[in-house]
């Protein structure tokens, strides 16, 4: 499992820095993108990514600088792919309500049709998520039924979940599970948690041999958790199988002031991929927007006991670094250095990393418990 990060800039993109879109590569290869702000089918291109491999967009808001790309996408991502394939594909798309009216109206005006389906799941905002000006510009969010696209598949709408405290999203067949939490931002934003299942541990074959049992398919069995008969003897998985390994737990956020409300169900993320859009002394601006500073990333990582804290979302004012520096000029790496020296006067050693474009960060495996 490994994220890549095709787009780290805030606000538009830069000829350093395309706007918000991360991927997370899973191990069997699928790619689930979290944004598609403009310009992300280019970056995926240069990217060691394969578009055909998307299977699933997360937008955490409705800003231009999260979205913009993703009609592009969609009318690309079929490119050089099988045929009959295509047929039995469905892109999941989440995202808040009004989602699936952009993706409609994007499509149906420029006349673009898909050549696999989608299934569009919009997450409805709480009441106190829209700021009290909300109403004073009139926009329908919703689309007439008979608007749809033809190659929508599925729709359905999620609602706040009082006991999780958040959004459930998504509980595949592979046990994949994916929450959202509320953010505060200018309009509804959400922070995504991305729990992976945990796997059987491992095999001992030495002590299986010891039994006579030879390796083949009653090996499988017993990995998969079904006793297997031998020599008139029942064998039981749990005599020769290891310590389960533990899920990897990543969450990915989108524009945000305050992101308390992740703590209700973070564990302990072996990632956490967070906002901090301008330097310290710019809270009160950065605030003002909707937006954080690398302390406050850091305090949010710092409490819900991550591993490790990726700075994204980075103001066009920061050059990236290890870029050369002009007159006036300003690195990114001020971030790095605010958000580590907070973490260490909290007597943390967290590791900390500012994301620039095309920078790959593998999540290794956790250990048996």
């Amino acid at each position: 499992m490994k994220l890549v990060f095709l787009g780290t800039a805030s606000a538009f993109p830069t000829p350093n820095r395309g706007v918000s879109c991360t991927a997370l590569q899973l191990d069997d290869g699928q790619i689930w993108l979290f944004d598609c702000g403009e310009g992300s089918q280019i970056q995926i291109q240069k990217s060691t990514l394969k578009p055909g491999k998307v299977s699933k967009i997360f937008i955490t808001h409705l800003h231009g600088d999260h979205l913009f790309g993703l009609q592009g996408l969609l009318c690309t991502l079929a490119n050089g792919q099988d045929t009959d394939a295509l047929k039995k594909k469905t892109v999941e798309i989440y995202g808040p309500v009004g989602l699936r009216k952009y993706i409609a109206t994007t499509l149906s005006l420029s006349r673009s049709p898909l050549s696999f389906r989608i299934s569009v799941i919009e997450i409805i905002p709480r009441d106190d998520q829209y700021p009290d000006n909300w109403n004073d510009w009139k926009v329908e969010h919703e689309i007439d039924s008979a608007l749809k696209l033809p190659q929508e598949s599925q729709y359905r709408r999620e609602c706040y979940d009082e006991e999780l405290k958040g959004w459930k999203l998504l509980d595949d067949a592979k046990g994949f599970v994916v929450h959202a939490a509320a953010l505060e931002h200018r309009i509804p934003s959400f922070g995504f948690q991305i729990l992976e299942p945990s796997s059987p541990g491992q095999l001992d074959v030495k002590k299986l041999q010891e039994t006579g049992l030879k390796p083949g398919p009653a090996y499988s069995k017993l990995k998969n958790g079904i006793p297997v008969h031998h020599d008139g003897i029942d064998l039981q998985p749990t005599d020769f199988i290891g310590p389960s390994i533990p899920g990897r737990e990543i969450i990915i956020f989108g524009d945000t002031r305050n992101s308390d409300e992740i703590l209700n169900f973070a564990k302990n993320p072996d990632a956490f991929v967070h906002e901090a859009t301008m330097e310290n002394s710019l809270e009160e601006k950065c605030k003002e927007y909707g937006h954080s500073t690398p302390n406050m990333a850091a305090d949010i990582a710092l409490r819900s006991r991550a591993n490790q804290l990726i700075i994204f979302h980075v103001s066009p004012r920061y050059k990236p670094i290890g870029e050369e520096l002009s007159d006036g000029d300003v690195s990114a790496n001020i971030l790095l250095q605010e958000a580590v020296e907070y973490l260490k006067s909290k007597n943390s050693e967290m590791e900390v990393k500012v994301a620039q474009d095309f920078m790959e960060v593998d999540i290794p495996r956790r250990k048996p418990t």
